[in-house]
């Protein structure tokens, strides 16, 4: 698999890295139980992934014409 932009992967790890930095300062703060962080952390990736191929999508349509 070749990535077309180099440093991109550096880029998706430090906003994975940056997203857990962020729910381990939320739970501590606000004393949310600690299961509760694994799941917003998912759904946050979840929710990247899905932003992230919806764009996919439309870039790719938008070079068939």
């Amino acid at each position: 698999m070749a990535c077309r932009r180099p440093g991109f992967g550096l880029m998706l790890a430090g906003l994975i890295v940056t997203l857990v930095g962020f729910a381990v300062a939320l739970t501590a703060t606000f004393g949310i139980p600690r299961h509760w962080t694994t799941v917003g952390v998912g759904v946050a990736l979840l929710v990247a992934g899905a932003v992230r191929a919806a764009f996919r999508d439309r870039r790719s349509d938008a070079g068939a014409s």
